[in-house]
């Protein structure tokens, strides 16, 4: 909430300027903000608090809770994942994206890799470079772009 602040000086003369109200959780003075912060657009401060200071994401490994969340919310919603987040609550659309696609996803290929899947994977990056995404979809379907990676 935005509050007006006065000088003690005749109403002729006085001084009106807007301050942030620090009781305030969302802060509305980007510009402002941003005079403050080194090398920072006004957007950049926006973004920076929305979508980490004032959010509840999480960072770092799921919880077997957080899965079950993710499960449920992808029967509901599908991978339409602005719908997704929310029904998980801790994390943001592009943490459960990458979850799903690189470890729940019950249709990725889990099986060994063979060593004709090794060789083709060694003649594949040598003709594409680490494009691991467009390697899979061409030569491993079904595999993740992360299991390609990490071999």
């Amino acid at each position: 909430m935005l509050s007006a602040v006065c000088s003690e000086t005749p109403i002729s003369q006085r001084v009106f300027y807007i301050t942030e109200d620090p009781a305030n959780p969302n802060p509305s003075k980007w510009h402002a903000i941003s005079k403050h912060v080194p090398h920072r657009t006004n957007k950049d401060c926006r973004k920076r608090w929305f979508g980490k200071i004032a959010s509840d994401v999480v960072k770092g490994g799921w919880s077997p809770e957080e899965d079950e969340r993710l499960i449920k919310a992808i029967k509901k919603y599908g991978t339409r994942w602005s719908l997704v987040a929310p029904m998980v609550k801790t994390r943001n659309g592009d943490q459960c994206a990458k979850r799903w696609t690189d470890t729940l996803n019950p249709t990725i290929d889990r099986t060994s890799w063979t060593p004709e899947a090794d060789a083709l994977l060694i003649k594949a990056v040598q003709e594409h470079g680490k494009f691991w995404t467009k390697i899979v979809k061409t030569y491993f379907p079904g595999r993740t772009a992360l299991s390609a990676k990490n071999r």
